[in-house]
């Protein structure tokens, strides 16, 4: 009887076997027919019929009256710096201005002037306006940390006498002396090991599967030298980098209390597992509760991105950067964010004469 139980243990399991090697094979052989090598990234050189000049470094895109090329698309500055039309410091009687600071993201990194959601959230504001006329200046730049954002809007963004003013946070905004980086030196580079152990396996199943499993294991567990793991310890592990953050968040604050507008914060999500596994929702809670107690309101662009392919949505799959479709979302969630201001917010400047909100 004993030796029966045993044989059938035995025969079990090499059934079991047998049936998963069948099913690798025939994951491997459904693999090999629909797989395709990595085409490497070349980023061919735009059309430069004009001979522009094309410009790199934040100081060179801050320069004023500039016309040129920036990361392929066309770039100009105005007389104070910014990107987008010249512009009158005063605005013009039966005008609401809004001054949109923050980094490249906020810029347009990227994408032509009209499609940054600086932009296409002006068009959208002035297609439902009744009788106002709404500006919208982009003073993003890229490179920046919050503290130059707080510094570049009272120094260049108060002189246009805004109305309301709008921070596009970024994750990277933390970035400054006590911030701690994890994906550089040896961190980085075991991280790289990992993510590349299998890409020339002779097995195209691993090829395919491995980086899927580690970008997951970098969401539901990050190690050191993944960013998410960087990000996750500057925000929460890290209380001189939060407080040098929220040091600056203060002064952004101060800036609307001093000048009697509101500050609105649009926190920028990364299109990155859009889901319910998106690894950065903590961080932009804790920025979103930091803004509110500081008496700011928030624009939440996550619940807009959500369900969407994050793929879809990115300059490229080694650039994060939103394009065209990713700046419609952004502008579309600070539509929204805007439009749950309260009816105070909506007081021109220079005269405290009340607007009517848009729809």
């Amino acid at each position: 009887m004993l030796v029966r139980t045993w044989r059938n243990v035995v025969a079990n399991a090499v059934l079991l076997a047998l049936g998963i090697t069948s099913a690798l094979v025939v994951a491997e052989l459904l693999t090999r027919v629909s797989w395709k090598p990595a085409t490497p990234i070349v980023r061919s050189k735009p059309p430069n019929p004009e001979g522009l000049p094309e410009l790199v470094t934040p100081f060179e895109l801050a320069e004023p009256n500039k016309r040129a090329i920036h990361d392929g698309k066309f770039w100009r500055t105005n007389s104070a710096g910014f990107r987008g039309p010249e512009v009158a410091e005063f605005p013009a009687p039966g005008t609401f201005r809004i001054v949109v600071a923050g980094d490249s993201i906020t810029m347009g990194s990227g994408v032509l002037e009209e499609e940054a959601y600086v932009a296409v959230l002006e068009s959208m504001l002035n297609a439902e306006a009744g009788g106002v006329h709404y500006e919208v200046l982009n003073l993003g730049l890229a490179g920046l940390n919050i503290e130059v954002v707080v510094n570049r809007l009272r120094d260049v963004g108060l002189r246009f006498h805004p109305d309301l003013v709008v921070y596009g946070f970024t994750l990277n905004d933390i970035e400054g002396p006590a911030y701690r980086s994890f994906t550089n030196g040896p961190y980085r580079a075991w991280h790289r090991r990992m993510a590349a152990a299998f890409d020339n396996s002779p097995f195209y199943l691993l090829r395919t599967v491995w980086p899927r499993w580690v970008s997951l294991r970098d969401v539901l567990a990050p190690p050191p030298g993944s960013y998410e793991y960087e990000l996750d310890y500057n925000y929460f592990h890290n209380p001189a980098a939060w407080q040098d953050f929220l040091t600056q968040m203060d002064r952004l604050a101060a800036i609307g209390r001093d000048h009697g507008i509101c500050v609105n914060v649009l926190i920028h999500t990364t299109p990155h597992y859009l889901n319910f596994l998106h690894p950065f929702r903590r961080i932009y809670e804790r920025v979103a509760n930091a803004a509110v107690e500081r008496g700011m309101t928030v624009s939440q662009s996550f619940p807009v991105f959500r369900g969407h392919d994050g793929s879809s949505l990115a300059l490229s799959a080694v650039d994060a950067h939103p394009n065209p479709a990713g700046h419609r979302l952004l502008a579309q969630a600070l539509r929204e964010g805007l439009r749950r201001l309260p009816a105070q917010c909506w007081a021109r400047h220079e005269t405290r004469a009340m607007v009517q909100p848009p729809d």
